[in-house]
Parts: structure tokens; sequence; C-alpha cells
């Protein structure tokens, strides 16, 4: 298998594997907390392996996900295109940064879904503010670094 092939089987696994971890059941008492795995997931591809990943295919990703997880259509579709494009035309920037800039902007990007969603379901008039999304932000911006070297470390082996 080439190099190329390998890397989109690799990215799209991990796409695949970070929606199941946003659908799995959950004790109520764990589901609160929730991670925004895909969303980190998005940011990190665009961010740091171009090749393969883009607007349209995140979007059927969030179309996937709405359709798993019964939420509005299109709701996680628009948030991960935008959170895809940001960090994808921002990627040389950020890429140099240190690891606590790269950690805001991360925390920027996903303070933005959080935005996205809350300006998506006032719209919708289902408008509901869930101060547990705003702590899974928090924890996720803290995981980020491990988050980012477990996925580098995995990438590493698995296209060798």
């Amino acid at each position: 298998m080439n190099h190329q092939l390998r890397n989109l089987f690799f990215i799209w696994s991990m796409i695949l594997l970070s929606i199941i971890l946003m659908v799995i059941p959950l004790p109520d008492v764990l589901d609160q907390y929730r991670l925004p795995w895909l969303k980190m997931a998005v940011i990190f591809f665009s961010i740091f392996n171009i090749s393969l990943i883009g607007i349209i295919s995140v979007w059927f990703s969030g179309l996937i996900l709405d359709i798993m997880s019964g939420s509005l259509m299109g709701e996680n579709a628009l948030i991960l295109a935008v959170l895809s494009y940001l960090s994808y035309r921002f990627r040389f920037q950020i890429r140099i940064y240190p690891m606590w800039q790269i950690m805001i902007v991360v925390l920027m990007l996903l303070s933005l879904g959080e935005f996205i969603t809350l300006w998506i379901h006032g719209v919708s008039g289902t408008m509901f503010f869930n101060i547990y999304d705003w702590i899974n932000v928090g924890i996720a911006v803290l995981v980020w670094p491990i988050f980012m070297r477990v996925l580098e470390k995995m990438q590493s082996l698995f296209l060798e």
C-alpha cells in the first residue's frame, strides 16, 4: 500500500474512532464530561496533516455525527467545516508556535465551535446554555498536548 493511501486510511480510521467516542453510551455522570474528540481530530489533521482532509470530507463526517447523535441536521457539519477552514487557513502560523500557544489557539477554535452551537440553538428556538460544554472545552485544551503527541506517534508508526 502506498504512503498516501495509508495516510488516508489512518485519517479516516481516526475520524471514525472519534465519531464513535462521541456517540458511545456512557453513564450520566461521565456523559456530561464527554470531550469533543471529533473537533480535536479535525483541528489536528487540518493543522498537522493537510494532505488528505478537506472541508467537504469534514462536512460529511459532521453529517455522520449529526445522524448518529440525533442532533440538528447540519449543526456539527457546519461547526467542523468552520473549524477545519480556520485551522487549515492558519496552519503555517500555528505550526511554529510553542505548545502553550497552540493550546490557546485550540481553546479559541473550540470556543468558537461552542459559540456557533449556541447561535444555531438560538436560531432554532432551543436555546440551552450548558456549563458542562464549556468545562469540556477547558478539559480538551488541557488534554490537547497528550492527544497531539499520541496522534503524532500513531501516525509515525502507522505510516512507516
